[in-house]
């Protein structure tokens, strides 16, 4: 069932999207994917997800405060 179970590229890409990274390059995607599967099985488990996602969002907001940030009120 959708949801539960290790999570695939495609997967993570509309995880992704739901938490507002929605500009994730194609080689950043595959990048994640690697680093965040440890266990080398084309998925990511949940610990990988929850160990990678922190990281990732927060690199995803900092390229989102830096393109956006002027009209947003930031880095002025």
């Amino acid at each position: 069932a959708a949801g539960d179970g290790p999570m695939g590229r495609d997967e993570l890409e509309k995880a992704l999207k739901k938490l507002g990274c929605d500009h994730v390059p194609g080689a950043q995607l595959d990048a994640i994917m690697k680093r965040a599967d440890e266990d080398d099985n084309c998925v990511i488990d949940y610990d990988e997800f929850v160990k990678e996602a922190p990281k990732t969002l927060k690199t995803n907001l900092v390229k989102l405060a830096k393109n956006n940030g002027a009209e947003l009120g930031f880095l002025s």
